[in-house]
């Protein structure tokens, strides 16, 4: 809508009662025209969004009018949400490999979803909560022709998560009223994976990979994680200038929560292994995770294991260990585990000091040592 700018001198012909100007010429009957459209678009706007009008500022309303939204009617929502993307996900730094990887995979069913409905060419403001729902469905149900397996209620909200950062930017940035995702979960049922037992730890470390170097390194590295509590990303990142009189202290990758403790005997026994071995100043040889959790399924056959084990399985394992170690006070726990303390009053009063740290590193030895007789 083109508006022309009101000299000042034309004002004295304009009635506030009627909000029009009173004169027959030509150029403010034109005015006058423009404002009955515009009062008209606005009647019909609130007949259309009488539902939810409370929703909606003034400044939608005012870019309504003014047809300030036309130079996006042509972003379509498929191809907006890969620019995302690629513009910001993989160029996010605090990201790491797999997690882009999960991002990826989220929109592909995102993606495939838009296809199947027909909806690739659909705009961004016009993908609603009733759309949101239907994507939730479409990823609950299988497909024969296309062999689409049907996702479990836990995988379905992983995939909900990874987009739903998008559309909570399109509301930063006011190009949205609101989240159409938000509040849409699925229902999860709850799985009780087996946790690695001691009687299973002892079947790992005694079992003879002599004839298996390559099974050895990996077996290695999950012992040290079921040592050190550490996720395999933050555990092969650690160089030895991390580490200060046997005390490493990091900022998690995936949370950018500091953990800090002191190597115990066991951790160093492995780390002495591979001294002078590995490049880049890293205290471990660097596998892919794929490759560890692949070749830990082959560690658990042979060592008589009836479950899978991942390197999760290892972090679990130690977290168990703390507490048969009779590490009970909790800040002491999370600063081991490197979990958020941010809800925990404690943490403004008690300091967790490297005295504290070197008690739990010896409760913590002690029960290794015990474990392993």
């Amino acid at each position: 809508m083109d508006l022309t700018r009101v000299n000042e001198s034309d004002l004295k012909y304009w009635i506030e009662a009627t909000q029009r100007f009173d004169s027959k010429q030509k150029k403010f009957e034109a005015y006058n025209l423009l404002f009955n459209e515009i009062e008209n678009e606005f009647h019909h706007f609130l007949r259309e969004h009488r539902n939810d009008i409370n929703k909606i500022s003034a400044k939608d309303i005012r870019d309504h009018l003014l047809n300030r939204n036309k130079p996006n009617e042509e972003v379509y929502l498929h191809d907006a949400i890969w620019d995302w993307y690629n513009t910001e996900v993989l160029n996010d730094g605090d990201k790491t490999l797999g997690t882009k990887k999960n991002y990826k995979k989220s929109l592909n069913h995102f993606s495939n979803f838009l296809k199947r409905a027909k909806l690739k060419n659909l705009r961004i403001e016009d993908f609603k909560r009733f759309h949101a729902n239907k994507f939730m469905t479409y990823l609950k149900q299988s497909d024969n022709k296309t062999g689409k397996i049907a996702l479990k209620g836990q995988s379905v909200n992983s995939v909900i998560k990874n987009i739903k950062p998008y559309f909570s930017k399109l509301q930063q940035d006011e190009a949205i009223l609101s989240n159409p995702f938000h509040g849409i979960r699925a229902t999860e049922k709850k799985i009780h994976k087996p946790r690695l037992s001691n009687e299973d730890f002892k079947r790992i470390v005694e079992l003879d990979l002599s004839n298996d170097l390559k099974l050895d390194v990996y077996r290695d590295l999950f012992l040290f994680l079921c040592f050190t509590g550490l996720s395999y990303c933050d555990a092969t990142n650690l160089r030895y200038e991390d580490v200060k009189n046997g005390k490493f202290q990091l900022y998690r990758k995936k949370s950018n929560v500091s953990t800090r403790q002191f190597f115990i005997r066991q951790s160093w026994k492995i780390i002495l292994k591979y001294e002078g071995l590995t490049p880049e100043s890293r205290i471990l040889p660097k596998r892919s995770l794929d490759k560890l959790n692949l070749n830990l399924k082959l560690i658990a056959v042979k060592a008589g294991i009836s479950y899978n084990l991942t390197s999760y399985s290892a972090r679990r394992f130690f977290r168990q260990s703390i507490h048969q170690s009779g590490i009970r006070e909790a800040l002491v726990v999370k600063t081991l585990m490197g979990h958020t303390r941010s809800n925990d009053m404690d943490h403004h009063y008690f300091l967790v000091d490297d005295n504290i740290l070197i008690k739990a590193k010896k409760k913590l030895q002690k029960h290794y040592k015990k474990l392993l007789k």
